[in-house]
């Protein structure tokens, strides 16, 4: 084809891709803050940030489209003008003259794959800190119209309410509060919790892809309808709310280095973490008591620490057994000695002590820590010469065990170990969360094959995708030219379905291959190619003949 026919060609096809492409972008970007607009989550100044951001996402589900319209439109019109005939007629092959869509669509399968790898996942991160970072505005502006705003389990109403402008710290937003009246509900909607009080705030602050809402309320009456309490506090600082703002948390959300990471390694996926961080309460105290156990076992002697209080309680003649601790024969009793720093205090003996998970939430979010019940226990001075005795604190909440070292993260590996540790106990009190340990390991080792056969669709979804940009582009041309009498719209008709099939079957093949038919859900991500490449030779054929 001669250069002059190549360049106004493919100038054609280019203008009407960008201006195809652009409608396509805008209207489904649209689309795309319907979720975060219904869910209360973003104020009018973050709805045109986060539709313009959305519009590089949308990319990938509308270049194909507009790939396959620009291809229909451009090479119908030269057809039906008779130009492409005449390119034919003086010896140009139909390999040269649809070389314009083969190069654009080389440029455009390149240019796809560096969308899905890096951009994609960075703009779709981009959108989750928009929703984070307006969120406060919609906190405020919901409660000065009068309603409630519900954010987690709390609904939550004041009499007034302010922005903080001038907080420090730019990653979270702080909403002040007067007069505040909030309702816990649980996810039946029936009342747990109601708070009122005097003052209040509200920060507000993303991790990942969630919005954390954490409040606290001054001078509060708390109020407990199911167990007919009533209490005053000067301050009360509930659990922070996780509000899921993000569409999912999936390794699609990651570059293309970081999701073959997880590919590798799924245990660095997400899905593991929120597994571990789900299950690992229901063993944490179980593995303090064996950490416990096992420093009694070394040194003949345990130490429980609260940190809090500033205590370290020292545990003398006992070993794990019963619901705790019992004493070590010969020793009848279990002795206990509560030290501040190196000073010791009081010193206790006992028949047993009871140990159990730290039920306070607020003092442990995740459970890893014990508290220790000794009932009956006869305790004496030891900042006296004489043996007066003193009162002991039945329940001492809040400890951890104490190892003169500073505390111990475990990788998930050594979690894993500890859980098949406590799931092979068979004497008191570990035995008693077995059952939990099983539970915690299933659960962490099915996570490890989701996040791999995730990570696996996407990395291959991530090739078929731009592929079709291409395909799609070819069989256009070809499509035009052989349907050169039928309208234009028709043409495209006859392309746009063969590409529906495609996008439809490479959602469903990433599906399958999530659901573990690993074979299957890779045949049926690349069957839409399969078909393209089908019938870009069967009419690319009938059309030479033509």
């Amino acid at each position: 084809m001669p250069w002059i026919l190549f360049r106004h060609f493919l100038a054609e096809l280019t203008k009407v891709l960008f201006l195809t492409t652009a409608i396509i972008v805008v209207v489904v970007a649209f689309g795309a803050v319907i979720k975060p607009l219904t869910g209360n989550l973003l104020g009018p100044g973050g709805i045109l940030k986060y539709i313009f951001l959305a519009m590089v996402p949308m990319l990938q589900y509308a270049l194909p489209f507009a790939a396959g319209f620009a291809a229909t439109i451009v090479t119908h019109r030269f057809a039906s003008d008779n130009e492409i005939q005449a390119m034919s007629v003086s010896g140009i092959s139909y390999r040269v003259i649809l070389l314009p869509q083969i190069v654009l669509g080389i440029v455009l399968t390149i240019f796809m794959f560096f969308l899905v790898q890096t951009l994609i996942p960075r703009f779709l991160g981009k959108m989750d800190d928009v929703i984070a970072h307006d969120a406060a505005e919609v906190f405020v502006n919901t409660i000065r119209s009068g309603e409630s705003f519900l954010a987690g389990s709390y609904l939550i109403s004041a009499d007034r309410v302010a922005l903080v402008e001038d907080f420090s710290d730019s990653s979270l937003q702080r909403v002040r509060m007067e007069r505040v009246v909030a309702i816990e509900v649980d996810g039946n909607g029936r009342l747990i919790t109601e708070f009122v009080a005097r003052s209040g705030s509200a920060d507000l602050y993303s991790s990942q892809s969630d919005l954390i809402v954490k409040v606290a309320f001054r001078d509060a009456t708390i109020m407990r309808p199911g167990e007919s309490t009533l209490a005053f506090a000067k301050l009360i600082e509930p659990v922070p709310n996780v509000i899921p703002v993000g569409w999912e948390r999936s390794p699609k959300y990651l570059p293309w280095s970081e999701l073959l990471a997880v590919y590798r390694d799924p245990s660095k996926g997400a899905l593991v973490e929120d597994v571990r961080r789900k299950y690992q309460p229901s063993i944490a105290a179980a593995i303090l008591m064996d950490q416990l156990s096992k420093q009694i076992a070394a040194t003949g002697t345990g130490l429980l620490v609260s940190e809090e209080a500033d205590r370290s309680y020292e545990i003398r003649d006992a070993m794990l057994g019963g619901t705790g601790l019992i004493p070590v024969p010969p020793a009848k009793k279990i002795t206990l000695i509560e030290r501040q720093g190196t000073l010791a205090l009081r010193e206790a003996s006992a028949v047993g002590a009871q140990l159990l998970a730290t039920a306070d939430a607020a003092l442990s979010p995740q459970s890893n820590r014990l508290d220790l019940i000794v009932p009956e226990a006869k305790a004496r001075d030891l900042r006296s010469s004489g043996d007066r005795a003193v009162r002991w604190p039945t329940r001492i909440v809040g400890l951890s065990v104490g190892s003169g070292t500073v505390e111990h993260v475990p990788s998930l590996q050594e979690s894993i170990e500890q859980a098949r540790s406590i799931a092979a106990q068979t004497t008191p009190p570990l035995n008693a969360y077995s059952a939990a340990a099983t539970t915690f390991i299933a659960s962490i080792e099915k996570g490890i094959v989701d996040t791999k056969h995730e990570a696996l669709s996407h990395l291959v979804m991530r090739f078929a995708q731009p592929i079709s940009v291409a395909l799609m582009l070819l069989l256009g041309g070809i499509l035009a030219i052989w349907r050169r009498d039928s309208l234009p719209l028709t043409v495209f008709l006859l392309a746009f379905l063969p590409a529906l099939a495609n996008v439809l079957m490479i959602a469903s093949g990433q599906g399958i291959v999530r659901s573990g038919k690993v074979v299957s859900g890779l045949t049926v991500m690349w069957m839409g190619s399969l078909i393209f490449l089908v019938l870009i030779v069967g009419i690319g054929r009938r059309m030479a003949r033509r």
